[in-house]
């Protein structure tokens, strides 16, 4: 299937930032890790009416449309926040019920389809893709458990990869540690 007839594309918005704003105002060095926001992200939009339609909810997707680093989806896992996506961003919302919004996310997030939303990205100087080619995009999509399965073999996948770069930060200032004492010595 089509992303445009699993879920509805809109852009992200262009707004002008106010260290005085509540809600949140989100760019693509925002994200830490993969549908982990940084904890130290500050609000940065001031309250409007026209804000409100596009707040963020829980299982919204956010895909990062222009980069050199890909076009990465991410999840919104949280919306206790209100939060809106800068234009740097399109939203996927309103997914059909046969198909989980992290699995979209997961599904974009591939190295196959990075390479192909790569083949069709617009732009020499910064890549670009639009809601047409994102909308044109093939998902294949398995039964609901499958996804469920998918998606929660990726996040063991990630917290696997932290652990292991934690891991390794520990054992390179335990090294530290013992080769300085030898010099010591």
């Amino acid at each position: 299937m089509k992303i445009r007839e699993i879920t509805s594309i809109s852009s992200g918005i262009n707004e002008r930032r106010n260290p005085q704003g509540t809600i949140y105002y989100l760019g693509a060095s925002d994200f830490v890790g993969a549908n982990t926001l940084d904890r130290l992200i500050e609000p940065s939009l001031m309250p409007s009416p026209k804000l409100e339609k596009h707040f963020l909810n829980k299982d919204d997707v956010v895909v990062l449309a222009k980069g050199y680093n890909g076009f990465v989806a991410h999840s919104i896992l949280d919306d206790s926040k209100p939060m809106v996506a800068s234009s740097i961003f399109m939203v996927l919302r309103n997914t059909i019920n046969s198909v989980l919004p992290q699995y979209i996310a997961w599904y974009i997030n591939l190295e196959s389809t990075q390479n192909e939303l790569r083949g069709y990205s617009r732009g020499t100087a910064l890549p670009a893709i639009n809601r047409t080619i994102l909308g044109d995009l093939d998902v294949k999509i398995p039964s609901l458990s499958i996804q469920k399965n998918i998606v929660a073999i990726d996040q063991l996948k990630k917290q696997e990869s932290k652990l292991t770069t934690q891991l390794d930060k520990l054992k390179t200032i335990q090294l530290e540690l013992l080769l300085k004492n030898k010099i010591q010595a």
